[in-house]
């Protein structure tokens, strides 16, 4: 045991010097199995200095009937499957611990803040940690938006149908203080760019901006670049002289 421990303290030395000290990513995926595989070795070793037999060790533990090997199948199986799905969740790459992740079934979004055999954990803005079977987690889809390099801003606005005749200065207006205020806008068609008077309503017009950003959609660039977008149809809606619809 003393020499398992010894050598996994050496290879995380190595991995970290091969990653540059840097401990997330595939590096963590290696480290983690290594440890798994250390251990496995360090059982046998131990095994083997107790002279115990393979063979007749697993005759023994099933020797107590049929019944409890049921019984301990089915107390098992979920951790069995978790802890597979924590090895496959560890190789695919699909997410690291510090990534920010959005869950499709339940809408929560944070951070990964552990990546276990059984379990994560994740940390949601309000600091509320949730846990998190892999068996669950790899079973729904998963946006890691830490690696999306592209945001998006939409927002319905609404105006009086007084201010109809407006409305076509103040859709070019838009666009033109976004272009001038956010550089990171998308505009070379491969994104959608778009301000169009989009429906009526009972008791006004509804006006839709939608734009993609060069941003990741978190952290403070993003917000920053949101609240820009927000002043920038704000300074279009006063300089055509209209107000919101409330």
């Amino acid at each position: 045991v003393w020499g398992a421990t010894r050598v996994s303290k050496f290879k995380q030395f190595v991995l970290k010097e091969v990653s540059g000290g840097d401990t997330k990513g595939r590096m963590q995926v290696v480290d983690r199995f290594g440890n798994f595989f250390l251990a496995v070795i360090a059982i046998f070793m131990i095994l083997d200095v107790l002279n115990v037999e393979m063979g007749f060790a697993t005759r023994g533990a099933v020797a107590f009937g049929s019944v409890g090997t049921l019984v301990f199948s089915l107390a098992a199986k979920d951790t069995v499957a978790n802890i597979l799905h924590g090895i496959i969740l560890s190789a695919s790459d699909r997410i690291y611990e510090g990534d920010s992740i959005r869950l499709h079934k339940s809408g929560f979004s944070g951070s990964v803040h552990r990546l276990g055999w059984l379990e994560t954990v994740l940390r949601g803005s309000d600091e509320v940690m949730v846990t998190i079977p892999n068996a669950d987690l790899l079973s729904q889809r998963v946006c890691n938006l830490s690696r999306i390099d592209r945001s998006q801003v939409k927002q319905t606005l609404q105006f009086s149908y007084e201010d109809s005749e407006k409305l076509p200065q103040l859709l070019q207006d838009i666009k033109s203080e976004i272009r001038a205020t956010c550089p990171a806008v998308v505009t070379d068609g491969s994104r959608p760019f778009r301000c169009f008077w989009t429906s009526y309503k009972s008791n006004h017009l509804e006006v839709t901006v939608e734009a993609h950003f060069r941003i990741k959609p978190i952290g403070d660039a993003y917000h920053e670049n949101q609240q820009r977008v927000l002043q920038a149809i704000h300074r279009a809606v006063k300089k055509n002289n209209m107000n919101f619809k409330i």
